[in-house]
C-alpha cells in the first residue's frame, strides 16, 4: 500500500515571483505548496504553475521574520472571492511578513524549459518597490488569479506592521555580491 502522508500533509499554496540570485534580470512565478513544520518553520516544494502538469522546479525553507509586498499572494484562486479571500489570507500575511526563506530551484524553467538541466540556482525575493518582476509577469498573475496586486499592497498597509530588517539579512544589498552555484568535479572519496 502506497502511502503519501508527507504529501497529503501540505495544506498551503502561496503564488510568488523569485529572481535568480547572481542575475536580477531573471524572474520567476513560484507556486509553493506548504507544510508548517511549526509557527517558526515552513517546508515548501514550489511548481512553475498550478496546473495538473506542473513542473516542480525547487524547494524552499521558510523561517521566521519578510516582506511588506502585494506579489505574495495566498493562492485562493476563484476558491474564496474578494474581500472573504483578502480576511482569509491576513493570519497568512501576518505569519510570513516576518520571516526569509532558503530557495533553491533545481530547474531553471526560464532558459530550460524541456529538462532540468545544469546546476540548482539559489533564488531571492524582493526586499523593496523597484525590484520586482516585469509588470506583464504580474499582470497576467493577477488576472488568472481574479487578484489586484496594487489592491493588495494598500490593504496590507492596514493590517502589516511596519517592516524591520534583521541585521545581516539581505547582505546583498550592501556587498553588491551574490551567490551562484557551479558544478565541480572531484575525485571520489
Amino acid at each position: 500500500m502506497m502511502s503519501f502522508k508527507p504529501i497529503n500533509s501540505i495544506h498551503q499554496h502561496l503564488c510568488a515571483f523569485h529572481v535568480y540570485s547572481h542575475d536580477r534580470s531573471r524572474h520567476v512565478e513560484a507556486h509553493h505548496y506548504c507544510k508548517h513544520l511549526s509557527g517558526e518553520f515552513h517546508q515548501c516544494v514550489i511548481y512553475d504553475s498550478d496546473k495538473p502538469d506542473a513542473k516542480l522546479i525547487g524547494i524552499e525553507y521558510i523561517v521566521s521574520e519578510r516582506v511588506e509586498s502585494g506579489l505574495l499572494q495566498l493562492a485562493t484562486k476563484s476558491l474564496v472571492p474578494g474581500a472573504a479571500a483578502d480576511a482569509a489570507e491576513q493570519p497568512a500575511m501576518l505569519e510570513l511578513q516576518k520571516t526569509y526563506g532558503k530557495t533553491i530551484h533545481t530547474w531553471a524553467i526560464d532558459i530550460s524549459p524541456e529538462l532540468p538541466l545544469g546546476p540548482p540556482n539559489l533564488m531571492v525575493s524582493y526586499t523593496a518597490d523597484g525590484q520586482g518582476p516585469p509588470e506583464e509577469m504580474v499582470r497576467k498573475r493577477d488576472e488568472e488569479w481574479g487578484q489586484d496586486t496594487a489592491t493588495k499592497k494598500e490593504l496590507r498597509k492596514g493590517y502589516l506592521p511596519p517592516y524591520e530588517k534583521v541585521e545581516g539579512a539581505d547582505e546583498w544589498e550592501k556587498t553588491g555580491r551574490a551567490v551562484k552555484f557551479s558544478v565541480e568535479e572531484v575525485a571520489l572519496r
